[in-house]
């Protein structure tokens, strides 16, 4: 599969139905799915495995678990904007990283596949503007990010970040702790309580799309990463 994001106001047919049903739930699309929506067959059964977690009141547990898991030790303290702009992508990212470990763990065979659900989704329509912005053009620190990563993409924290005009600062403030011993703790830390929670719930294992190991895989390394971002760019 081809790496790139679909924005959602080129979304159509079986995509914009599925994004509208991500809408419902929170306030933009996450980039994940944005990756997987060039193949709508690999995307749908991811879809409907992550509404699944979205809507079990278990998997809300164990997100605030993870959030909690995740916040890192620097002296940075988050200015108003910063704050403000990371609070959607902290809200959300605790969940999503148990979306994404979850779709790990079905790929991987590790939950034996289970007979997806009814689909349910709304009719297409144009969704709402999202009031998340992206700076999608290149931006100075962009490189850095993917290098501290080691992956393709500029996650959309760190979209949102620059088109407030606030990632230098907040890169600035965390950046640095990816590359100490805590930082690589507290990351390896966070990737294995996500797998822990994540194997609660084998029976929502809709996702088998090998195609989409590759994509699937960026999002295994930047999530944990991205939600202790979020959490130090929010902290008070």
């Amino acid at each position: 599969m081809r790496y790139d994001l679909l924005p959602e106001e080129q979304a159509a047919g079986l995509v914009l139905s599925i994004f509208a049903d991500v809408r419902a739930r929170m306030p933009f699309v996450p980039a994940i799915f944005k990756a997987l929506a060039r193949d709508p067959a690999a995307l749908e059964p991811a879809w409907l495995q992550a509404r699944a977690l979205y809507d079990d009141p278990r998997a809300a547990e164990a997100a605030t678990r993870l959030a909690e898991l995740a916040r890192p030790g620097v002296a940075y303290r988050p200015s108003h904007a910063v704050r403000q702009a990371a609070a959607p992508f902290a809200a959300d990212l605790p969940s999503l990283l148990l979306v994404v470990t979850s779709l790990g763990l079905s790929l991987d065979g590790v939950h034996p596949l289970r007979e997806r659900p009814a689909p349910s989704l709304p009719d297409p329509a144009p969704l709402p503007p999202t009031p998340v912005p992206e700076l999608r053009d290149e931006h100075p620190l962009y490189a850095t990010i993917r290098s501290v990563y080691g992956t393709e993409h500029v996650p959309s924290l760190y979209k949102a970040l620059a088109a407030d005009g606030v990632l230098e600062e907040a890169w600035a403030g965390i950046g640095p702790f990816f590359g100490t011993p805590e930082g690589a703790r507290l990351v390896a830390g966070l990737e294995a309580a996500a797998e822990r929670e994540a194997r609660s719930f084998p029976e929502y294992a809709f996702f088998a799309a090998e195609a989409a190991r590759s994509v699937l895989a960026q999002f295994r390394v930047a999530l944990p990463r991205n939600l202790v971002f979020a959490m130090g760019a929010t902290a008070s």
